[in-house]
């Protein structure tokens, strides 16, 4: 398997998250987090049920305002309790647990319009590869009403890739899949993440599935449990 060299390392983006709160009504989800993600890492997230970690990946992507602390990214601030920077300049793809592919489009047409507007000057990302590993050609000219729930969770993960992101934020990943499938695609996963400018946090229950692989981990605690 591919390592990172030090120019790709150099090139992704570096998180760091200082003492970072969140509230839903009364309720605090997290609490004064700190932790940092190095440039070109692939970090697993896990954590019981409701332990925020969603909301976690949500905060990243400036979809959720912090109450207190603070989300940087490259010495750049993206979120405070005062300040957010908008999702579509943060340089970043985010695969959502309950994501859906856009039911007017073909899998095909939905992956190449991902690709042609990538936000960054990234080297492309082999999309042939990624179908093809995926097991998803025969998918390309369908539209989501004609796939599973297994193959649609596939192709969304393959037009998330296609806009060959810097931080890269998948929850959930292998959802839908039966256990061989969910196997090769959390292989896939890492062989593409090696070598590339991209740092990465990959949120799974199937924690098993990423053993062995030379990743960091994160684990967030239940603080309501």
């Amino acid at each position: 398997m591919k390592t990172k060299t030090d120019s790709t390392i150099a090139d992704a983006t570096k998180i760091e998250i200082a003492e970072l709160t969140f509230k839903r009504g009364e309720q605090t989800i997290i609490n004064k987090l700190s932790h940092e993600f190095d440039g070109g890492e692939v970090t697993l997230l896990t954590g019981p049920s409701g332990c925020g970690k969603t909301t976690f990946l949500r905060l990243l992507a400036g979809l959720e305002a912090p109450d207190s602390g603070e989300v940087t990214a490259n010495g750049r601030l993206w979120s405070s309790a005062s300040q957010i920077l908008p999702p579509w300049l943060r340089n970043l793809d985010l695969l959502f647990q309950n994501d859906a592919l856009w039911p007017d489009q073909t899998v095909g047409n939905q992956i190449a319009w991902v690709r042609e507007r990538r936000k960054n000057g990234n080297p492309d990302w082999n999309i042939e590869e990624i179908t093809a590993e995926l097991g998803i050609n025969d998918l390309l000219n369908r539209y989501p009403a004609g796939l599973s729930g297994g193959e649609a969770r596939r192709c969304q993960l393959a037009r998330v890739l296609a806009g060959s992101p810097s931080l890269l934020l998948l929850d959930e990943p292998l959802s839908g899949q039966d256990a061989v499938t969910a196997g090769k695609t959390a292989q896939l996963l890492a062989k593409l993440l090696a070598g590339k400018q991209v740092t990465a946090i990959v949120v799974s229950h199937e924690t098993a599935l990423f053993e062995g692989f030379d990743w960091q981990q994160l684990y967030l605690p239940n603080i309501n449990g």
